[in-house]
């Protein structure tokens, strides 16, 4: 049996303490079928005078693990406790806020990644082991329900709005799927180089090119991979090939994009991670800045879209737990 996520979470830390020696490859050194040994350059540091502040804390057991922007710039994440919620967007640009300061939107058996459509409605990804895993609906008004149900490990949605469907990932087996509105099911994704022994596909994001790009968290010789396939003209999945795979990005969660660039929230080193459209990456915040197992990476709208928001999920250190924001 694969491990879950909890687990998978409590081994990264210990690895994180132990130390991961980083090596940075660029994009022509890592072909399709590339190994996790890629030739590699120094990592790049993006990183100037600028720190992260916290937007919101999120204190005790409620750990927050993924975020979401509507076009108004309302901030959305989810608790893994079971908790969708929202801060206005005349708050993202504030900072010292609490729990408080956000409006429940609904209860759910847990929340990992969220995502919001047009019509207001809120989608979580629900990983409990039993029949209640899958892709949960949240309405305006309050109600939630069961969408589809999915086994395995659910996590990340990215709506894609061009065909009103949600492309999930699913991490114990390596898949990602595309979920209709009706809540009926297709395999969009299934390729050898999501799936790990540990933890595979995770964060998913599209491209303004509209690429969709996953991140894969751990694989061999303790190395993460982004993985990068063209959408089709009749919305099928179009030949996959690795981005990047190294070294540091290994712990690559939640991700977006950027002008062709891939942030990438690298939980078990406590860093976001830049990977450029040639494959080299550079180092854009630590925990100098105050990172504490980064679960998710997003930019802003509006007056805030060079804002980078960052989720703590501090798993093993919920006063930590938190939503922090850098300028990019």
């Amino acid at each position: 049996m694969k491990p879950t996520r909890r687990r998978f979470l409590a081994t990264s830390v210990a690895l994180t303490t132990g130390g991961l020696a980083g090596c940075s490859g660029s994009r022509s050194e890592i072909s399709d079928d590339a190994t996790e040994t890629a030739t590699s350059a120094p990592t790049e540091s993006a990183m100037t005078d600028r720190s992260a502040e916290t937007v919101i804390s999120v204190l005790g057991e409620r750990v927050p693990e993924n975020m979401a922007f509507d076009t108004a710039g309302n901030l959305y994440f989810g608790i893994t406790a079971g908790e969708v919620r929202r801060l206005p967007a005349d708050q993202t640009g504030a900072t010292g806020l609490t729990i408080d300061a956000t409006d429940q939107l609904g209860t759910l058996p847990g929340a990992i990644g969220v995502e919001i459509g047009p019509d207001g409605i809120v989608y979580a990804a629900v990983a409990t082991q039993d029949n209640r895993s899958g892709i949960w609906t949240v309405t305006p008004d309050g109600m939630s329900s069961q969408l589809v149900e999915i086994s395995g490990f659910p996590n990340d949605i990215l709506y894609d709005t061009g065909r009103n469907r949600l492309l999930v990932t699913e991490s114990s087996n390596g898949v990602v799927y595309a979920i209709e509105t009706d809540g009926s099911r297709t395999t969009w994704l299934d390729d050898d180089r999501l799936a790990t022994e540990s933890f595979g596909a995770n964060g998913i994001t599209r491209d303004s090119d509209g690429t969709v790009h996953v991140s894969v968290t751990r694989t061999a010789n303790e190395t993460g991979r982004v993985i990068q396939a063209p959408v089709q003209d009749d919305g099928s999945a179009g030949e996959a090939s690795v981005l990047f795979a190294g070294g540091e990005i290994f712990g690559a969660d939640g991700i977006t994009a950027r002008a062709g660039h891939i942030y990438v929230a690298v939980n078990s080193q406590n860093r976001v991670v830049r990977v450029s459209p040639e494959g080299s990456t550079s180092v854009v915040a630590t925990a100098d800045d105050g990172l504490v197992f980064p679960s998710d990476v997003l930019f802003g709208v509006g007056e805030q879209s060079e804002s980078l928001y960052i989720c703590n999920f501090a798993n093993r250190s919920p006063e930590d737990g938190a939503i922090l924001r850098t300028q990019m």
